[in-house]
């Protein structure tokens, strides 16, 4: 017990292209973002740790600003934890941040919100620097429609329909707090969702659902009713993995650090 109370916790704000990676959690025989954490995490401090998120990604998802935390016997500058690992880490996943923090802080149970962006590439023809970054929109996104649409998201809501598989005793009750439509640079549409938390495939699900009542020229007013079905076969589909970003994880105001 003594042990464990004098480690010291350490938490880092990660980014990575998730393309890829089998998702943020290790799997059997397939490479992931947690397995390469943990890796350079021992390569620098010589110590093995067992690293927990704010999130488990999917496959093909990336992160702008993924949270994790582990404990240490002894203490590590942060500035030479941040220079050593984006030293030892492949290209395609760095650390932004490191602090310490508090035995009571967790990566996941300690946040109070998450918020995710979903990008898309809106122009009558592909980019190949776009290709596992953005969703190609073909046709002209109807910013309008697709604030309008939103609407109907927000608040406490029952998000059953949006939900890649629920079981009868599963809660899918989710608190949106907001969610912004921003066309940016002309060619880019960026849909940004906050909430406490958020049902499996949640999000790329409600993106597929807008998108598909968007080019069948439903009245934006029908996302209401899907929500009201509470049923996976009333909504769109499920939009690719590679245009989804987990944007920032929210914490109490004692954690106000992280939030910055």
């Amino acid at each position: 017990m003594e042990e464990r109370e004098s480690r010291l916790r350490y938490a880092l704000i990660v980014q990575y292209d998730g393309t890829r990676y089998s998702g943020f959690q290790i799997q059997h025989n397939a490479n992931a973002i947690q397995y390469e954490l943990e890796k350079a995490i021992k390569i620098l401090t010589r110590e093995d740790i067992r690293i927990a998120a704010a999130g488990r990604t999917d496959a093909g998802v990336h992160a702008l600003g993924q949270v994790i935390h582990f404990d240490l016997s002894k203490h590590i500058p942060l500035e030479k934890i941040c220079i050593g690992l984006n030293g030892i880490l492949p290209a395609d996943i760095s650390i932004k941040k490191a602090f310490n923090v508090d035995s009571h802080f967790h990566a996941r149970y300690s946040a109070v919100a998450r918020e995710y962006s979903y990008v898309l590439y809106n122009h009558r023809y592909k980019n190949p620097f776009m290709l596992y970054r953005a969703l190609w929109v073909r046709e002209p996104v109807d910013i309008a429609f697709l604030k309008e649409a939103c609407q109907y998201c927000i608040g406490e809501k029952d998000f059953a329909s949006f939900c890649k598989k629920c079981s009868a005793t599963e809660d899918t009750i989710r608190f949106v707090e907001y969610i912004t439509v921003d066309r940016i640079f002309n060619d880019f549409v960026v849909l940004t969702i906050k909430g406490n938390a958020f049902l499996h495939n949640m999000v790329r699900i409600l993106i597929g659902t807008l998108l598909m009542l968007m080019r069948n020229n439903d009245d934006p007013s029908k996302m209401k009713e899907i929500l009201e079905r509470r049923d996976r076969h009333y909504s769109g589909e499920t939009a690719p993995a590679y245009g989804l970003y987990l944007k920032k994880v929210h914490y109490p105001a004692v954690y106000n650090f992280l939030n910055m």
